[in-house]
């Protein structure tokens, strides 16, 4: 599913369509925007919260799926920087990174909505670009 530079017309502007990868980690939001962009799709990071809500609002882009690290350092969680962007962009694609066993309750993603589905660390090109298809072609939530 290759995005490149598609635009979608909103209100008679041209949005660009994106994935959002949120993931304070420079060198893993790099080796991520990296492995997005030789996929074809064009990728807006933020390091943190706030900064991901400010890019989701932008009118200039249209965000077609979220990479969220569910681990986010100052304040804002991953948690709730899905449900934010979610309340945003309902049935919003979202990628969620962790390094927790699944079992672990840290990362249990009860409650979030869908599609959602997890991508365990250490990333693997592959995998992530199987698993953020599977969260784009899911309607029925977690995965």
């Amino acid at each position: 599913m290759s995005l490149g530079q598609n635009s979608v017309s909103t209100l008679g502007t041209a949005a660009r369509l994106v994935i959002l990868v949120v993931e304070y980690e420079a060198m893993l939001a790099l080796d991520l925007e990296q492995i997005l962009t030789g996929a074809g799709h064009e990728v807006v990071l933020a390091a943190d919260g706030p900064s991901a809500f400010a890019k989701a609002a932008d009118p200039a882009v249209r965000v077609l799926a979220a990479i969220v690290h569910l681990n986010l350092p100052d304040g804002v969680t991953g948690r709730e920087v899905i449900c934010r962007l979610r309340a945003q962009h309902p049935g919003l694609p979202v990628v969620v990174v962790t390094g927790y066993s699944p079992l672990a309750p840290q990362a249990d993603l009860r409650g979030l909505g869908g599609p959602t589905v997890r991508l365990q660390k250490p990333i693997q090109p592959e995998r992530l670009l199987q698993r953020l298809s599977d969260a784009m072609m899911s309607v029925s939530g977690i995965a």
